[in-house]
């Protein structure tokens, strides 16, 4: 199962891509973004003036889950990284295991993920919300975690700018030791709209999509 997520170190970094260099800053947590027994929280350390601030995250619904992640027979790349490019947008994903938050004799297993959004369009655009789908090894159904924003915010992003922030991901799963090293696997997309030229105006009530690819949450012992 996919259980609330505890602060991590955030970065909140709107920046130009042919610019973007490795914040080496010490990062402070700042805030829950929970939702019922399935959560993503992020904390941040904002660099920039702050984006119009979103609520908080809407109760978690379940789908059906894949048939391969329920069984442990995993049919797809063993991926833990992701990159994707929808409508201009592209979203980048890494994932790292956090042993010293991890309990294995208890089945507790933590992640770090990292995202990194940018814009390349012409114009700009501002996140409005995301939607994001969970599924731990051997569970039937996958847990989707939706709400407004990221890390309390709905950041703006210029032509060429990039937004990042970083979560944890607690899980509470055992693993198929004897089959796969992969405990959980998540994707899910982020919903945009575009600006007018001043930049705050949206011209389109129809907001655009921007994937999150899948990618997995592996145990690196196993790999």
């Amino acid at each position: 199962m996919f259980l609330c997520c505890c602060p991590e170190a955030q970065r909140f970094n709107p920046f130009r891509a042919a610019e973007d260099k490795d914040d080496e800053e010490e990062e402070e947590d700042d805030e829950d973004d929970t939702v019922a027994a399935t959560a993503v929280t992020d904390t941040d350390k904002s660099k920039a003036p702050a984006a119009t601030p979103s609520t908080a995250s809407t109760p978690a619904s379940t789908l059906p889950g894949d048939e391969d992640m329920k069984t442990g027979d995993i049919t797809v790349k063993l991926n833990d990284s992701s990159e994707a490019v929808t409508d201009q947008v592209r979203v980048q994903v890494t994932s790292s295991y956090r042993p010293e938050r991890s309990d294995e004799a208890l089945d507790k297993h933590c992640f770090a993920y990292n995202i990194r959004i940018t814009n390349e369009a012409k114009q700009a655009v501002q996140l409005v919300s995301r939607r994001f789908e969970i599924q731990t090894i051997g569970s039937v159904n996958k847990d989707v975690v939706q709400g407004p924003g990221v890390t309390g915010r709905q950041p703006i992003l210029k032509p060429g700018e990039s937004f990042e922030y970083t979560s944890t991901a607690p899980l509470s799963v055992k693993p198929f030791l004897g089959k796969t090293p992969v405990v959980a696997r998540m994707q899910g997309e982020y919903n945009f709209v575009q600006l007018a030229d001043d930049g705050t105006t949206p011209i389109s009530s129809t907001p655009l999509q921007a994937q999150l690819g899948m990618f997995h949450f592996i145990l690196p012992a196993l790999t």
